[in-house]
């Protein structure tokens, strides 16, 4: 073989070995890739987190004088076929919440939407973004629908409430829990000794889970103290609410006297608007009615050979602007494009013809109002059961006896008072929306595991007795719940 057929066979060797190696380098690079972006793609999962509840549960209510469910109970449907004039209870099976929350975390900023999932449909429960600074770490902001910054109870997890429901006051002022609106946090971070104060300062829509409707928003505010040690903590907490409705007719009562006198003066207002179309006429008080709500929370927990106790407690007192049927926050209006009656037809109605049309005739009635709830929760020893009892008591209107509600108004009685009338029907009578309510809530709960647990809780409802019809006793309205919840 000669010189020239030996370098030729060598420099092939060469080549081959140079190539795979290449190929080899290639190919590491190419795995090390692929595992850079795995390890990239698994940070951003930890970012993303995603959980839940289901609260499957049965209910059954006794039927009240009225032939009617409770109020209380809140799965199933109303009065069908022949269960009316049977009698006896009612009972139902129904998803209280199935809740799906998905949480991003990164760089100090948060986003959250949560959803609420059930034989009744799919509905909206939180929607907001949070970012702290990343300076201070001490000021953050939310903005979007979260739960409002009032009390303790409104913002205790569903998931962990030890009764089936929160307090009768906070679900008639509260409905939803929830509202569209921005807030401001202000809390030291943990290293400082100011971490111990807390406070919450928003403002909100006013309509709970709904579109805003006004350009006025409503002020909450809380402002809490809480320390502990590693067996025992307290807190302290006192919020207020400065808010309006719109009043969606002349007519606002207030009470007076133990009656509601009609207040139907009319603000001047040209009847003409700058564009030459036709204004309703506008009602008193600037068309707003004041919504203020003042409240003083506690809570304390200590560990001993019992096992945990806890007790908590709020006291909430106010102004309530609601209507002749119901103490109830309203929560919004279908601010859509409606033609109020007897205007002329135009694209885009004003806000007073909006409203007006969406809730024809409701008058504003305006109530003072207290209520509140003690709580006491044991866990027994070191086991998976716990015991609780709570008393929650509401007074929709504190300006009169319930014993007098139901009695009939005369012209003697109206001269008593020294009311003046001032139109037809000037004077209403306080009626079951005046009806105070106060419960006991007996309870059993056992935690099978972290994720699941069954409670068993009993509602002894108790209504003030009036001279109303149907409301002269108290009404055979508890409600026994049996609820299985499963946590993810």
């Amino acid at each position: 073989m000669t010189f020239k057929s030996l370098a030729i066979i060598a420099l092939g060797l060469i080549c081959s070995t140079v190539a795979f190696s290449q190929e080899k380098v290639d190919s590491l690079n190419v795995h090390e890739q692929r595992i850079t972006n795995l390890e990239d793609g698994l940070i951003q999962l930890k970012k993303l987190k995603f959980s839940g509840y289901v609260q499957a549960e049965w209910q059954s209510s006794q039927i009240d004088s009225a032939f009617s469910k409770s109020n209380d109970m809140k799965v199933g449907t109303g009065l069908f076929g022949p269960e009316k004039s049977i009698g006896g209870t009612y009972n139902r099976y129904g998803v209280r919440r199935g809740r799906l929350k998905s949480t991003y975390e990164d760089f100090g900023c948060k986003a959250v939407i949560e959803f609420d999932i059930s034989e009744s449909g799919l509905k909206t429960k939180d929607v907001y973004l949070n970012a702290l600074d990343p300076w201070l770490n001490t000021f953050s902001v939310t903005g979007g629908v979260f739960d409002r910054p009032f009390g303790y109870e409104i913002s205790y997890s569903s998931s962990k409430l030890e009764s089936p429901e929160r307090s009768r006051i906070i679900q008639t002022l509260f409905p939803d829990e929830k509202d569209l609106g921005a807030m401001l946090t202000i809390q030291a971070p943990k290293t400082s000794p100011w971490n111990v104060l807390k406070l919450d300062a928003g403002l909100f829509a006013g309509a709970a889970i709904n579109k805003d409707y006004k350009s006025k928003k409503d002020f909450i505010g809380h402002l809490s103290y809480s320390e502990g040690t590693s067996t025992m903590k307290w807190g302290l907490g006192a919020s207020m609410y400065a808010g309006v409705i719109y009043n969606t007719s002349q007519n606002v009562y207030t009470m007076q006297n133990g009656v509601f006198a009609r207040d139907s003066s009319a603000l001047a207002s040209d009847p003409k608007d700058a564009t030459g179309k036709t204004k309703l006429a506008l009602n008193n008080n600037s068309n707003f009615a004041n919504r203020t709500y003042f409240g003083f929370d506690g809570q304390f927990s200590i560990v001993s050979d019992l096992g945990l106790t806890q007790i908590r407690g709020e006291y909430i007192f106010g102004t309530q602007p609601g209507t002749s049927t119901s103490s109830a926050s309203l929560n919004g209006y279908d601010a859509t494009t409606i033609t109020a009656p007897g205007a002329p037809t135009q694209t885009t109605p004003t806000l007073a013809q909006t409203i007006a049309a969406a809730n024809p005739g409701t008058d504003t009635y305006i109530r003072k109002f207290n209520g509140g709830y003690i709580h006491f929760i044991q866990d027994i020893a070191d086991t998976k059961h716990s015991i609780t009892v709570k008393y929650d008591w509401y007074n929709p209107n504190t300006d009169i006896n319930s014993a007098n509600i139901g009695t009939a108004l005369t012209a003697d009685q109206i001269a008593a008072n020294k009311l003046t009338p001032n139109a037809s029907k000037p004077y209403v009578g306080a009626n079951k929306t005046d009806m105070s309510y106060s419960t006991i809530g007996l309870g059993y709960i056992y935690r099978m595991n972290n994720n699941v647990k069954l409670t068993v809780y009993y509602d002894i409802v108790s209504n003030k007795i009036t001279q109303l019809k149907g409301y002269m006793a108290n009404l055979a309205d508890n409600v026994l719940t049996v609820r299985l919840q499963y946590k993810f």
